[in-house]
């Protein structure tokens, strides 16, 4: 009887071996199973290519992208695309990936190598699209909004929209820098998109901006109250602390 005791004990010792790798405590395979008390994301990056965000495509877009990088975990879905003049006619992912999952079918070692992979894909795509100079001539942010709508639309995962962007739309029909942004300005422009069926859901969807910028303060104000109200109006989890120039906090509120 004690010598089936001892071989069973060592058999399931040679299991833990196994999903743990080589040299490591037996805990330490099961620590990384589980995300504690963080559910998995849908993070969705969208990125302003007009020509006037060329430098901070550099630097403040850069930055931001470091600190979502850092804070990705098991089970995140990145999609990160970009808002350009033809954003809803055209859209195409320039990265859409997921970061593996451990479990007990798959070992430290090549769980962790899968990861390193994807995250060592993530970053030279997002690498080269920082670099590019090229800018485009109108920036479709509200239809941009849309976009990220679909994306969200089937998702059970927890759902964050990062927005890097001056946040000046300019299209044919709306340019914020030559036009008052006006309370009743807003309210006309929510009400005509809502007429046209155009106002994103974004329920449940938790948005960041960095990179928001304007020629003054005054400018700067009129537009964040109006990305405030259209937030409000497609059901987004909106705060203005989570409105700037930089990315200052990415999912750190307690």
């Amino acid at each position: 009887m004690k010598r089936w005791t001892a071989i069973s004990l060592g058999l399931l010792f040679a299991c833990a071996l196994l999903f743990s790798g080589p040299f490591r405590p037996v805990a330490h395979a099961f620590k990384l199973l589980g995300n504690g008390d963080k559910s998995p994301r849908v993070i969705v990056v969208l990125v302003d290519m007009s020509g006037s965000t060329n430098k901070a495509r550099r630097t403040v877009y850069n930055e931001a992208f470091d600190k979502i990088y850092e804070n990705l975990q098991q089970g995140d879905r990145l999609v990160i695309g970009t808002i350009t003049s033809n954003s809803y006619i055209d859209f195409k992912p320039v990265v859409d990936a997921e970061i593996p999952k451990q479990s007990i079918w798959v070992n430290r070692i090549q769980y962790e190598q899968n990861v390193a992979k994807t995250r060592k894909e993530i970053r030279k795509e997002v690498d080269g699209l920082l670099s590019q100079r090229k800018g485009t001539q109108y920036t479709e942010i509200l239809n941009s909004l849309n976009i990220a709508d679909t994306i969200f639309h089937s998702e059970k995962r927890r759902k964050i929209l990062v927005i890097l962007s001056d946040m000046m739309q300019d299209s044919k029909e709306y340019r914020f820098e030559r036009v008052r942004i006006t309370e009743s300005f807003t309210r006309e422009l929510i009400r005509q998109r809502k007429r046209q069926n155009l106002v994103p859901n974004l329920a449940e969807v938790k948005i960041y901006v960095a990179g928001a910028s304007a020629a003054n303060s005054k400018k700067f104000r009129s537009i964040e109250r109006f990305w405030a109200h259209y937030f409000d109006a497609s059901g987004a989890d909106y705060s203005t602390h989570r409105y700037g120039h930089s990315l200052l906090e990415f999912e750190k509120e307690t």
